[in-house]
């Protein structure tokens, strides 16, 4: 069976109502494509699409339950490639990077004098920088992909990208509440070391993001 282009609106619609998630819609709408090429042409297509849908996917009420267990599957192996991202800086040869990288914040941070009001600013960016990634990741979804709909992995980004936020109010509240000014006493290789840990978080998770969209296109 070849259905036509009404066909075919009408597949998408009945799918983008029932799942919610983009991922799982274009799975399951390929598997139906490719299914109906091998299906009779005596039949109406509404039954057709029927009988594949209650065949390969055991009915209309399961297709929800397969699209909780492909996020679940999503997000666990995006957390995975962020982690081997994370952790390829602390092991050889990534590790060389990261002590080059806090040798010369130290260095760097002791060498020039800045105010607190500009360290806030250096470290606000790195806190920041995966909000930024979070937003471009929404562009290129919209602007490239032509989409709008939601991802299985939105949630996971969004988190991700709030983690770095949440983490800095703890030595803020630990500033206010004791009143040591870290940069005011010389403690130059905390800084370094926490600037260190935002560059490698933001690495991470750009290239989580970069991974993500380079599957989308292909």
């Amino acid at each position: 069976m070849k259905p036509t282009e009404q066909q075919l609106r009408v597949l998408q619609d009945y799918l983008h109502k029932t799942l919610n998630y983009r991922e799982t819609y274009e799975e399951i709408y390929d598997h139906i494509l490719s299914a109906i090429e091998h299906q009779p042409e005596n039949i109406s297509f509404e039954d057709t699409i029927n009988n594949i849908i209650n065949s390969d996917f055991g009915g209309s009420k399961n297709l929800l339950k397969i699209e909780k267990v492909n996020k679940d599957a999503l997000v666990k192996e995006s957390i995975k490639i962020y982690m081997t991202n994370f952790w390829y800086c602390f092991k050889f040869p990534g590790l060389l990077y990261t002590v080059m990288g806090i040798l010369f914040s130290y260095y760097f941070f002791s060498q020039v004098k800045f105010s607190s009001l500009a360290l806030g600013g250096i470290f606000g960016l790195v806190v920041l920088f995966p909000c930024v990634i979070w937003a471009l990741r929404l562009y290129n979804t919209g602007y490239i992909l032509d989409t709008t709909r939601k991802s299985a992995k939105d949630k996971l980004f969004e988190t991700l990208s709030g983690i770095p936020i949440r983490i800095c109010l703890i030595p803020i509240a630990f500033v206010n509440i004791s009143g040591y000014k870290l940069w005011e006493n010389n403690s130059y290789y905390i800084l370094s070391v926490l600037f260190v840990l935002g560059i490698v978080y933001n690495i991470a998770l750009y290239k989580l993001y970069k991974s993500e969209f380079k599957s989308a296109v292909a």
